[in-house]
């Protein structure tokens, strides 16, 4: 009898297994990816090269770039350094329009290219390249940098204006200002160094950016205080005689200083107030991880029943790919279909065209319902990161009870108009074919369970390749594969027929040791700490995770999980729960830093916290900012908190500096207080100003990469406006309340100090062995 009898041969491909379309044709796609060392611009570039070589060698070929995430990189740092550049003029020009001069504008500008050229060398030695986040923390202290070279430059031009020559005020005003902007620096840094200690995933992505911060800022020091009085005293020009100026508070200030001193406690009352305001203003925000940004692509998953044909995923892809193309604003439409095990998923990968009407999240949105309307798939979007919007994640030790209540609470959640597509994760049960082997039956007849997996192995999927045979074609061998035909696979009957070796030689069919059909398993088991876990995902609509996650755990389901079943943080809930976390830590560790920090500068433990009154201020005017710009409070908006703490800290060092010394020269606290608020208004001023004016490019969101700066720049100026108006009035009265406290104290402590006795601060002069020591 020949084999062609009873088998049907043909010499084919494997069965078809995955498969991708481009823009709905057929097409060979691939992916490279960068390694962990390299650049993501070279790796585009070598990339953009090799295909250029490939399609010359190659010119019946056609090569479509369908995506570069280096795109991204490219303009954002594009976009970064067009940011830099218009904030360093308008931080000069803010200089200019204070000071006059162009000649003390040109100093003060010089600062920040000064300060950023050795910043970029120490992220060379330490291994930081310039992603993302080291580009946001330079755009962040492009206002900074200039800081203190605007209060050294300041301070000496001012002397300049009383008569002195510019290089005695260079020598007296550094010499005053000095220890207020090591003060001020110290603050910065103190707050930025806890961010780079960060844990969790989130901690790992700070690190650069908070050295970042906190190197730059330091080199602004040194170029403060060691290049900007030498450019003064040999570049700036004296002032002609009967020129000195007498700098006089505006009357209004003066006004409202006087009533702040005279009625301190209403003065606390208002800052109280301020404080109970920025915290109902918070309330009414709601919080997210991270702003929507318009990445000009997104991800699509078509899931289709288990066991689906190639030819149903190709209809359904189809169909998907010309809802999509019929838009104005799609590019291109990726698909590749099946994993090389199963055909029942496709990812699309949307490509959206550079000019458009709608932005990423609102295309992604609207497509949603179009989408919806194929049958026989369940339709997900995805972000640029490949992952639900939404995540609810449960455990529990009964899988019964888990899914039900996972059933339960998708009912509920497919209710809330904050989400949609509500789907189980991973994708429900599916039918697969159940084989449960009579065993004392099987033992009988010699049946083992070697023999009827192989059985059922060949019958189903085909043998594997390491054991079936191979017929040589020249120098290639072909695997020869024998399975059952596609309808026979589905038929119970023919499956049952099967005949299986027994131990003796002699064979018995299937259904006489073995019950089997076609049953509903699951097509995955997910363990989570030890637990059978089931997730939730849905997209968002039009709101934050925050909002969704509140109306989520307001559900009947939510708020009662039934005994033994516990949620856990998944998704963005978890990275939104790290890092709200770590940036309370590093908010809590750099307040505790700035107030040692003082401590030791001051030389007193209770100066300090006049500096700290000051900081609470800064949230009224970042959450202000936020409610009127309509944004909800996310990362970037952490980060400009941060970053308002050592702003406000500054603004505070300036004027109780000054009251100190003022007070050791034998000045009375009151009249120290407004010569502090006379000397110091001006550059305090002046600094906010040039840190708002480098903010505007950022805070108008231009170019790529600014919706994730936007919130963090309007957070920042708001917050410099409040406390600002507010500090002015407010640490001078909170100064007489720290000051008074601590007379008190010292009034009653001080009978259990040792009093110092005269000579006791005298000079130590070196004595020789043997003579004795005075």
């Amino acid at each position: 009898m020949a084999l062609s009898d009873v088998a049907e041969i043909a010499q084919g491909a494997a069965e078809e297994r995955s498969f991708a379309r481009l823009d709905g044709r057929p097409v060979v796609g691939f992916q490279v990816q960068k390694t962990r060392q390299g650049s993501d611009v070279t790796a585009e570039r070598s990339v953009r090269e090799a295909i250029a070589k490939l399609r010359k060698a190659h010119p019946d070929m056609d090569f479509t770039e369908v995506l570069s995430t280096a795109k991204q990189t490219r303009e954002s740092f594009s976009s970064t350094l067009h940011v830099l550049i218009e904030g360093m003029v308008l931080a000069a020009l803010v200089v200019f329009l204070f000071l006059k001069d162009w000649r003390a504008t040109a100093i003060a500008a010089v600062a920040m290219p000064l300060s950023l050229i050795p910043t970029f060398a120490v992220m060379q030695l330490l291994g930081f390249s310039l992603n993302g986040l080291t580009l946001l923390a330079l755009t962040l202290v492009i206002g900074i940098l200039v800081d203190d070279a605007i209060v050294e430059i300041e301070n000496i031009e001012k002397r300049i204006e009383a008569g002195l020559s510019p290089y005695r005020a260079s020598l007296v005003g550094a010499d005053a200002i000095g220890l207020a902007v090591v003060a001020t620096t110290a603050t910065i840094v103190a707050v930025f160094l806890p961010v780079s200690f960060m844990g969790g995933i989130v901690g790992q992505f700070f690190r650069e950016f908070g050295l970042t911060v906190a190197i730059s800022v330091s080199f602004s020091l040194l170029v403060a205080r060691l290049v900007t009085p030498v450019m003064a005293a040999y570049f700036l020009k004296p002032k002609p005689p009967g020129h000195a100026v007498v700098e006089r508070m505006p009357g209004f200030y003066r006004r409202t200083l006087d009533w702040a001193l005279k009625n301190r406690w209403k003065t606390a009352g208002i800052g109280a107030l301020a404080a109970v305001a920025s915290l109902g203003l918070a309330a009414t925000r709601p919080i997210g991880f991270q702003p929507t940004q318009d990445a000009g692509f997104f991800y699509i998953t078509l899931t289709a029943p288990p066991g689906a044909s190639a030819a149903a995923m190709e209809q359904s892809v189809a169909a998907a790919t010309r809802a999509l193309m019929a838009q104005p604003e799609t590019h291109h439409v990726m698909a590749v279909v099946g994993d090389g095990n199963a055909l029942s998923e496709a990812i699309l990968t949307v490509v959206l065209a550079d000019h458009r009407a709608r932005d990423t999240d609102t295309f992604m949105r609207q497509v949603r319902p179009l989408l919806r309307q194929i049958p026989d798939v369940r339709i997900a979007t995805q972000t640029g990161f490949a992952a639900a919007d939404v995540v609810i994640t449960l455990t529990g030790d009964d899988p019964a009870l888990l899914t039900r209540t996972q059933e339960q609470l998708m009912r509920e959640m497919a209710a809330l108009k904050e989400i949609s597509g509500v789907r189980p994760a991973p994708a429900p049960q599916g039918k697969e074919l159940v084989v449960r082997p009579h065993l004392d039956e099987a033992a009988r007849l010699g049946v083992d369970a070697r023999a009827l997996a192989s059985v059922l192995r060949v019958a189903t999927i085909g043998d594997i390749d390491a054991n079936v045979a191979k017929i040589s074609q020249g120098e290639r061998r072909t695997p020869i594969r024998v399975r059952l035909a596609r309808e026979a696979r589905q038929d119970p009957q023919v499956l049952g027929a099967l005949r299986v070796p027994t131990l003796d030689g002699k064979s018995t069919p299937l259904s006489a040791i073995a019950d089997f059909g076609f049953e509903a398993g699951p097509g995955q088991i997910v363990r989570q700490d030890r637990r059978r876990r089931a997730s939730i995902e849905a997209d968002l609509e039009g709101v934050t995770t925050g909002q969704a996650f509140a109306a989520i755990h307001a559900l009947p389901t939510m708020r009662r999980l039934p005994p033994g079943i516990t949620e856990v943080a998944a998704g963005d809930m978890e990275q939104t729960q790290e890092a709200f976390g770590g940036f309370v830590w590093a908010l809590g560790a750099g307040v505790f830093l700035i107030y040692g920090v003082m401590c030791l500068l001051f030389h007193s433990l209770f100066k300090p916290i006049t500096i700290l009154s000051a900081l609470p201020l800064v949230a009224l005017g970042a959450f202000a900012g936020l409610a009127l710009a309509g944004l909800p409070i996310t990362l970037p908006v952490l980060i400009g908190l941060l970053m308002l703490l050592g702003l406000a800290g500054k603004n505070s060092i300036l004027l109780v500096e000054f009251v100190i010394e003022a007070e050791k020269a034998g000045m009375d606290r009151w009249t120290a207080l407004h010569e502090a608020c006379r000397e110091r208004g001006r550059p305090i001023v002046m600094t906010t100003l040039a840190m708002i004016a480098g903010m505007i490019p950022t805070a108008l969101g231009l170019g790529e990469g600014a919706a994730f700066r936007k919130p963090m720049s309007i957070a920042v100026i708001g917050g410099l406006v409040s406390s600002t108006l507010l500090s002015l009035v407010l640490v001078p009265a909170a100064y007489e309340f720290v000051d008074d406290v601590e007379r008190w104290l010292k009034a009653r402590l001080s009978r259990l100090v040792t009093a110092r006795s005269p000579g006791d601060d005298a000079p130590i002069v070196e004595t020789a062995p043997g003579k004795a020591l005075g």
